[in-house]
């Protein structure tokens, strides 16, 4: 038996600030668990326990009707009287508190794949877009760089 260790290291170009913060809290939440890497299910508890309210684009009974504008990354505010406009002004944090409505699986997936924003031209940032690239070593890397390589290819 080998006394190497497995690694794999990631690097990612174009993220937003607040990424890694989610990164290191997932990290930290791995850590809290006993392990020394980050998995998918810290990844996620990271996300819901990122803040102590749901996100703006939760449904709320009786409450706001926040979305995304499709062709960009706007957020829409629908007033009572039905009229969608663009959201001009701060959000203030008491819209986000209060009761929520509960979803279904499918309903959430649709409702976070709804929310991604669209393009922002005017959006000051990297010239090129995100990229996200690893190096494994140890025993086990070229069946993590398999896995990796197979997890790639059934999503393009």
């Amino acid at each position: 038996m080998t006394n190497e260790h497995d690694g794999c290291r990631v690097s990612i170009d174009g993220v937003a600030p607040a990424v890694v913060v989610l990164l290191r809290e997932a990290a930290e939440i791995a850590a809290s668990h006993g392990r020394r890497r980050i998995g998918f299910d810290d990844l996620h508890a990271a996300l819901i326990t990122h803040d102590d309210v749901a996100p703006l684009w939760w449904p709320r009974p009786e409450g706001p009707d926040y979305s995304r504008h499709p062709d960009s990354s706007r957020i829409m505010y629908t007033e009572s009287d039905g009229e969608t406009k663009p959201l001009d002004h701060g959000i203030l944090h008491d819209d986000l508190r209060g009761e929520t409505e509960p979803l279904t699986f499918d309903r959430y997936r649709d409702l976070v794949l709804h929310w991604v924003p669209g393009p922002a031209p005017d959006e000051p940032g990297p010239a090129s877009p995100a990229t996200v690239t690893y190096e494994v070593t140890g025993p086990h890397a070229e069946d993590f760089r398999r896995m990796i390589e197979q997890q790639e290819t059934h999503q393009s």
